[in-house]
């Protein structure tokens, strides 16, 4: 992490005054399927002291990460026996080495822990995760090889030979953020405890860095070529927050023993990744391990970013991916010459805005014009559907008092009581703007039916159409005035076997309404109409006013003894 380490020679402590020897070095590699990986040497992470009052232990991961002794991870295996210990990343193994006893065994004259002696107990924040075990009762590490080397320190470590170390496998572990492993010791004899320490997790992010601002004129490769990159990594965590002139670039240099430890030429540690603008899409630093770094750093360059901008930049170690470090770099706007761009621009906008309201404005004086107009017509048609009913109510007072005459007073009331429930449908279909066709159909059979009460006729619907008639609007009672035409003019008695037909069809996008009967019929030249064909007429006249995209078109054609045919064309009404 902060520092660089090419291996950890096992030193003793102050305390046993034990001298250095080139043959003290341990190794530690990968086991893959039970076999031995040479070439893939671990990172020496644990503490180790020949005091005869600790435990020496190592702590080998895939990480490549060490054990430390701050919360900070800025020191590694210190050789005051602490009982604090640090780490950053998640797993790990816990392995006891009797580095007392090795001492020991070379001859050198200091008491040491006896491991046969021991037994531990795990916890993690206070949950038992291992309860009192013999430390000698435990096997091997089974993923790590951890070997004792017989030869001078100066040899590449992968070509050292090495005999097993002997060691005890206490298990691994996962720590979360936070999570903190506490491991006691006690004599299984006496059960008085003898040592103890904890291992916590703590945040870590890539911090250590150089922030380097230059010319945008000036290419990536001319300033690693300058005295600006020679600067040395600044020993300490960075600022979150940087600025930058408008046009100029910028990098963010990062020493490549602050993202891996090498072992001979290859990287290890899993390493930095970072991403830009969002904390996603995630890009290792310094790209594949096979890379050849830059003069010994590795960088996240940041091309002439736009003025204005304010560029995110997201840092995190891949071993501990739930910290991350966010960076901000505000690039300055672009002052220059900005008068000269801003004042067309300005002029532009203000123009386009009078345009628009000067348009909004001529926009509504002729809205409030047609919406006049419209609410016009629309008090118009209400007054001539107003006028349909005294009509009808004048010539259904007719049929009645025909009835009386007739001395049927019990056929007269029945007939009042059927007018009184018609005019009220009416009267309701009159309030609204358009009805459904089926609802109008409905509407003129009833009127129909009350017909047929005065004088005997058969009558017919026809739907060609082939539509649902209950999804065509229509105007309501558009068709009764039509209908009562033909069946009290037409449909004389001197009519043998009257009938009347109405026929729906549809013609591309024109509804076509038909009213048939085989009545006495008129001379259409002949200008004379009935109050009721005269408010239709007008009705028709306002509605096309209205809709002039679609438009009402009748048509009647009659001659006297071939009775009349009225054509109802309603032009785009299905479109």
């Amino acid at each position: 992490m902060k520092k660089l380490a090419l291996l950890l020679f096992l030193l003793i402590s102050a305390a046993a005054r034990g001298q250095y020897n080139a043959n003290n070095i341990l190794a530690i590699k990968e086991i893959h399927d039970g076999v031995v990986c040479d070439s893939c040497i671990v990172t020496m992470a644990g503490s180790v002291s020949g005091s005869p009052q600790t435990v020496s232990f190592l702590t080998p991961n895939y990480d490549n990460q060490f054990l430390y002794t701050d919360a900070s991870l800025t020191r590694e295996l210190s050789v005051v026996d602490p009982s604090k210990f640090f780490v950053a990343m998640a797993r790990f193994s816990l392995d006891f080495y009797p580095y007392g006893k090795v001492l020991a065994r070379r001859g050198e004259p200091i008491p040491f822990m006896d491991y046969k002696d021991l037994q531990f107990k795990a916890t993690v924040n206070g949950a038992l995760k291992k309860d009192w075990t013999d430390i000698t009762s435990l096997g091997r590490d089974p993923d790590y090889y951890i070997g004792l080397a017989t030869v001078d320190f100066r040899h590449d470590i992968k070509d050292v030979a090495t005999k097993p170390a002997e060691h005890y496998h206490a298990g691994k572990f996962e720590l979360r953020l936070g999570d903190s492993l506490r491991v006691e010791f006690r004599n299984k004899n006496t059960l008085a405890q003898a040592h103890h320490f904890s291992i916590t997790r703590v945040r870590s992010v890539p911090d250590y860095f150089n922030f380097v601002e230059f010319s945008g004129d000036k290419n990536f490769q001319e300033i690693l070529n300058t005295e600006i990159n020679k600067v040395r990594t600044e020993q300490g965590p960075q600022a979150s927050h940087f600025q930058i002139a408008a046009g100029h670039s910028a990098f963010l240099r990062f020493s490549n023993h602050e993202q891996y430890y090498y072992f001979g030429q290859k990287p290890r540690n899993t390493g930095i990744e970072y991403a830009i603008g969002a904390p996603e899409n995630w890009q290792r630093l310094g790209g594949e391990e096979d890379l050849k770094f830059t003069q010994g750093h590795s960088y996240i360059y940041l091309d002439r970013p736009k003025p204005g901008e304010a560029v995110k930049i997201f840092l995190r170690y891949k071993h501990q991916p739930e910290s991350v470090h966010e960076i901000t770099v505000d690039v300055s706007p672009t002052h220059a010459g900005w008068i000269d761009v801003a004042l067309p621009i300005v002029a532009i906008i203000v123009i386009a805005l009078l345009t628009i309201f000067i348009l909004k404005q001529r926009h509504k004086m002729q809205l409030a014009r047609l919406n006049r107009k419209q609410s016009e017509i629309e008090n118009q048609l209400q007054l001539l559907s107003g006028q349909l009913n005294p009509h009808f109510l004048f010539n259904s007072l007719n049929a009645v008092q025909s009835l009386i005459r007739q001395n049927d007073p019990e056929a007269a009331n029945q007939y009042i009581t059927e007018v009184a429930t018609f005019m009220r449908t009416i009267m309701d279909s009159g309030r609204k703007e358009l009805v459904s066709l089926a609802e109008e159909i409905s509407i003129e059979e009833k009127y129909i039916a009350l017909e047929q009460k005065r004088k005997p006729f058969v009558y017919a619907v026809r739907n060609q159409c082939g539509n649902d008639l209950g999804t065509i609007d229509f105007p309501p009672l558009l068709l009764q005035p039509i209908i009562e035409n033909s069946i009290r003019h037409g449909l004389a008695e001197s009519v043998g076997e009257p009938a009347l037909t109405v026929t729906i069809r549809c013609d591309a996008t024109d509804l076509i309404v038909s009213i048939t009967d085989n009545g006495i019929g008129f001379d259409t030249s002949v200008k004379s109409r009935g109050h009721g064909l005269s408010l239709t007429a007008k009705r028709i006249a306002l509605i096309n006013e209205k809709l002039p995209a679609m438009r009402i078109v009748v048509e009647t054609k009659s001659s006297p003894g071939n009775g009349t045919t009225t054509e109802i064309r309603l032009l785009k009404w299905l479109s």
